[in-house]
């Protein structure tokens, strides 16, 4: 998990991306804190003008993310081994049409 943070008077920003998850932000204002995973909702609450000095380095500093943002679960399948390919999920996963459990279900 990668963690990033913007920081202005009376404004915190810090963007975290996990595999899972994807990018996602948690917005601090004072008094009040929100997560986002939407960037415009996000500069909806932060509502910091974009042609003053924060503003416009609040936008670059999002800007620089845009290039290297995979999608969700990209990261995840890349990193999976062959072996956790064959073997992942339980053995039942990788039972062929001839093993005599190929067909049971499981009912609870």
């Amino acid at each position: 998990m990668k963690i990033d943070q913007f920081e202005a008077p009376g404004l915190k920003i810090t963007r975290t991306f996990d595999p899972w998850n994807g990018a996602y932000w948690i917005a601090w204002k004072p008094d009040v804190s929100m997560w986002f995973q939407d960037r415009k909702a996000m500069l909806k609450f932060v509502a910091w003008p974009p042609k003053t000095p924060t503003g416009d380095r609040l936008r670059e500093w999002l800007k620089s993310f845009e290039s290297d943002a995979p999608t969700k679960g990209q990261p995840v399948a890349e990193e999976l081994s062959e072996e956790v390919l064959k073997t992942g999920f339980g053995p039942e996963c990788h039972l062929d049409e001839t093993d005599p459990n190929f067909q049971t279900r499981t009912v609870i």
